[in-house]
C-alpha cells in the first residue's frame, strides 16, 4: 500500500525511516512516498525527492531490514509523482560506487551514469552521480493491473 505525509508525525515517520536506512537528512523541500507491506503493515521503503533545482530533482530511496524489492504499483507512483506531479524532467541519484546493490538496483531501474567523482564518498568510494529523463522512464503510461477483492 502506497502512503504519503497527511500531517507533521507521517510526515516525520518517512523521513525518520529514510534517515535510519539510507542516511538521508530531512531538508523542507524533502518530499517522501512510502511502502507499507501487506503482510507486516510495515513501513517497508520510503522514496524521497529533494533538490528541486530547475528541472530536476534529486531521488532517495531506503528499504527496510530484509526487504529486497519494489512492487510495480510503487514504482509507478514514485516515477508518475517525480514526472507528472513535480513536473520535473529529470531526477538525479548520487550512489557510492561501493554499494554495488544500489548501483545494480539504479541501473536496472534505467538510470544511466552521468559522472563520476573518484574516491569522493565514504571509504573512498567513487560519488556515482546516476540520471534519469522523463523520456527514458519505462514505468511511465503504464495502467495499473487491476486487484482481485
Amino acid at each position: 500500500m502506497i502512503v504519503t505525509a497527511r500531517n507533521p508525525d507521517e510526515w516525520q515517520a518517512l523521513t525518520g525511516f529514510l534517515k535510519h536506512y539510507a542516511g538521508v537528512e530531512a531538508s523542507t523541500d524533502l518530499q517522501c512516498i512510502g511502502w507499507v507491506s501487506d503482510e507486516e503493515k510495515k513501513l517497508a521503503i520510503v522514496v524521497g525527492f529533494n533538490g528541486f533545482i530547475g528541472k530536476l530533482a534529486q531521488i532517495h530511496v531506503a528499504y527496510a531490514e530484509g526487504w529486497h524489492f519494489t512492487p510495480r504499483a510503487m514504482l509507478r507512483e514514485v516515477f508518475r509523482y517525480a514526472f507528472d506531479v513535480t513536473k520535473r524532467e529529470m531526477l538525479i541519484a548520487v550512489v557510492n560506487s561501493k554499494n554495488e546493490r544500489a548501483m545494480r538496483m539504479d541501473l536496472h531501474l534505467g538510470f544511466r551514469e552521468i559522472f563520476r567523482l573518484p574516491r569522493m564518498h565514504d571509504d573512498d568510494g567513487d560519488m556515482v552521480v546516476l540520471g534519469m529523463a522523463k523520456g527514458e522512464c519505462r514505468y511511465l503510461d503504464v495502467k495499473t493491473e487491476e486487484v482481485a477483492a
